[in-house]
């Protein structure tokens, strides 16, 4: 089945190093596994014995600075897939990225942060390095203005200014500008605060690196709910922000039915301006579920309450019984390929009445496997019915929603007030939540 079509938004899996390095990994010796697959027919980006899908996001941030990324992830590694980088602005923030030298793990005096992110050069190095040569789009390495939120009261940055956060991104800018080659596209990250003012602030100052598309982070994308999402990229469209070789949005951390279509929404409108353009969004959900939390993603109903559409999720059948050599039960959900021939006994591998749990990291990646592709249907599924309109299994408040959109993107003088009308609506949807 065809996971993804060109008119709709492009959900990317946000894939982390522990997936790449056990499904890159050999077979153990004796670990039952469904039959006729390896652990390489997991790794979904590249042509394999279950489901190939394109697109995935990967971020610096996991690594230690100075370490190459995998090498399941490098360019000459990667022959059927777009790699989406993450510069690793979350860890930044943080204070969480290995092997920063001088940037600490706690609140600093902003005079103090300032000139210890400044001093990290060889981080800035590494990151632009590393992005340049192995993505086929990379992020810019943004100070996020989520630092300065209570959210952020930790962060090394919390003590900063916007102005001061804003011009240590516009620092790195600069850096990729006169380093990175020519021909790397770089997605410019776009941040806001808790109302427009702070977006318009931090898009003022760093518009001017258009080297492939932008990636909305913060209150500037999906925490930032669609009411302030929608009038950043509405001014940002009034700017040129679109025009052609600007040919890739995203849109940071988000993964519901509900904004997938709406991001293809937003798709269709921004056509308009630029045909060419592809929006894209990404989450580590299935990996999450799949992995620390051992649970199992399900397929949405799709009614007219928006709780039918909510990829809900249940505990993973693990239990002694099921580790035995000759039980012979089914995976119980049979949404994906990998769940169709998937039994319990390959997936439970840890034999013996003491063991605290029967899953190894094998276990962990056939459910991350099976969560990705639910995710992936499920956006599908939430297109079409939109794309039909069918009444019966869509709330009425996305389909107002949506529709909105719609009428926004193909307005000029008209669209604040027409935006300023509906934000009571908009905010009851998809509300700000940083």
């Amino acid at each position: 089945m065809e996971l993804h079509s060109s008119n709709c938004a492009i959900y990317l899996p946000a894939v982390n190093t522990g997936y790449v390095t056990t499904v890159a990994s050999p077979l153990p010796q004796g670990r039952r596994f469904p039959f006729g697959l390896t652990p390489k027919d997991l790794m979904f980006w590249e042509p394999n014995n279950l489901w190939h899908y394109p697109y995935m996001l990967h971020s610096i941030g996991q690594y230690a600075v100075g370490k190459a990324p995998h090498s399941a992830m490098n360019k000459a590694n990667r022959t059927q897939s777009i790699l989406v980088g993450d510069s690793g602005g979350y860890q930044i923030g943080k204070g969480t990225l290995k092997g920063l030298k001088y940037v600490k793990n706690k609140q600093m005096k902003a005079v103090d942060a300032v000139n210890a992110w400044r001093y990290e050069s060889a981080a800035r190095a590494w990151i632009t390095n590393c992005l340049s040569s192995e993505c086929d789009y990379a992020m810019t390495i943004d100070m996020p203005l989520w630092a300065r939120a209570k959210k952020g009261f930790s962060s090394p940055f919390h003590r900063c200014t916007v102005q001061e956060l804003i011009a240590m991104t516009v620092q790195n800018l600069r850096y990729i500008d006169a380093f990175s080659p020519p021909h790397v596209k770089w997605l410019n990250v776009i941040q806001g605060g808790p109302t427009v003012v702070d977006a318009i602030a931090w898009w003022d100052q760093v518009k001017w690196f258009r080297k492939g598309g932008w990636a909305m982070a913060g209150s500037a994308g999906m925490a930032g709910g669609l009411f302030n999402m929608l009038a950043v990229l509405l001014m940002m469209r009034d700017d040129n922000a679109f025009d052609a070789g600007q040919d890739w949005l995203h849109v940071l951390g988000v993964s519901t039915p509900f904004w997938a279509v709406a991001l293809t929404t937003i798709q269709e409108g921004l056509r308009n301006t630029n045909p060419e353009l592809k929006v894209s969004f990404d989450s580590s959900s299935p990996f999450l579920q799949g992995g620390r939390f051992e649970d199992v993603a399900l397929t949405p109903a799709f009614g007219s309450s928006t709780s039918s559409w909510t990829i809900k999720k249940v505990k993973a059948p693990q239990h002694p019984s099921y580790a035995d050599k000759n039980c012979t039960l089914p995976f119980p959900h049979q949404q994906s390929p990998l769940g169709k021939v998937l039994m319990l006994n390959e997936l439970n591998v840890q034999e013996g009445m003491w063991q605290k749990r029967q899953y190894d990291s094998l276990s962990n990646a056939l459910l991350i496997n099976h969560n990705i592709w639910v995710y992936l249907d499920a956006f599908k599924q939430a297109n079409d019915i939109v794309a039909t309109r069918d009444v019966n299994r869509i709330p009425a408040d996305y389909l107002q929603c949506f529709d909105l959109i719609k009428h926004l993107f193909t307005t000029t003088g008209t669209w604040t007030a027409d935006l300023g009308n509906n934000k009571v609506l908009l905010d009851k949807v998809a509300p700000y939540c940083l």
